[in-house]
C-alpha cells in the first residue's frame, strides 16, 4: 500500500512540475523541496520502524527459545509469563498469584546477558 501511495504521489508531482502554466519556477522549486522533505521523512520513518521491528523479533525469538528477559527490573521467563503477540507484551500467567495481572510491553524489555 505504501508503494502504491508513493507512486501516486510521484505521478501527481510529475504532472504538476511538467505543466509550466500551473506553476512558476519558484513554485516548482517549492513543490520539489516539499517532495524531497516528505521523501526524506518517509525514509527516516521506515529506517526507525525496521530497527524497532528487528529488536522486537530478537526479543520474541529469545523468549520462545527459553531465554530470560528483563522488563522494568522484573525477570520474565516462559514459566511465569506468556507472550501476547497481538499487543507485543508479556502477560503473567494466572498460575502464579504473586504476579497475576502484570503486563510488560516488549518495548520496556531487554535480553538478560
Amino acid at each position: 500500500m505504501q508503494i502504491i501511495l508513493g507512486l501516486i504521489f510521484i505521478v501527481i508531482l510529475a504532472i504538476l512540475l511538467s505543466q509550466s502554466q500551473l506553476l512558476t519556477t519558484r513554485g516548482k522549486t517549492v513543490v520539489f523541496t516539499l517532495f524531497m522533505m516528505v521523501l526524506a521523512s518517509a525514509i527516516l520513518y521506515e529506517f526507525m520502524f525496521s530497527k524497532t521491528e528487528q529488536q522486537n523479533r530478537t526479543l520474541i525469538n529469545a523468549f520462545t527459545q527459553g531465554k530470560t528477559i528483563i522488563c522494568k527490573e522484573a525477570t520474565v521467563t516462559q514459566e511465569n509469563y506468556i507472550l501476547e503477540r497481538g499487543t507485543l507484551s508479556f502477560m503473567a500467567k494466572a498460575t502464579n498469584k504473586n504476579i497475576t495481572g502484570t503486563i510488560y510491553s516488549i518495548e520496556d524489555c531487554s535480553i538478560k546477558e
